[in-house]
């Protein structure tokens, strides 16, 4: 029990915001990208970050990053915006990057 004058640390820590997104959310933003891009498609991407309403994903090619980029990114933006728990998004980038294997399973 909690002494008078001392707070509890459920309360404390409901108040801390931490920078960017938890794995919930994470998992979230990807089965979104998976739906509207495709299992395919989606294999050549990660998530490279997810900071104030920004999405940037990171693919595994740098032509199908200049092609997302390019052609798909307004697309992509407005049809991720209609999905529950990314109303607040306001950009999608795309970015090249490589990681071990360069496909996902």
């Amino acid at each position: 029990m909690a002494r008078s004058g001392m707070e509890k640390i459920s309360s404390i820590l409901a108040r801390i915001k931490l920078p960017g997104p938890g794995p919930l959310q994470l998992g979230q933003i990807e089965d979104a990208v998976r739906a509207e891009l495709g299992a395919a498609a989606s294999k050549q991407l990660r998530i490279a970050s997810f900071r104030a309403g920004r999405l940037v994903l990171e693919c595994a090619s740098s032509a199908r990053s200049f092609e997302w980029q390019a052609f798909a990114r307004a697309d992509l933006l407005a049809r991720l915006k209609r999905r529950p728990g990314l109303e607040a998004l306001t950009d999608v980038n795309f970015k090249n990057g490589a990681w071990r294997g360069h496909v996902r399973p």
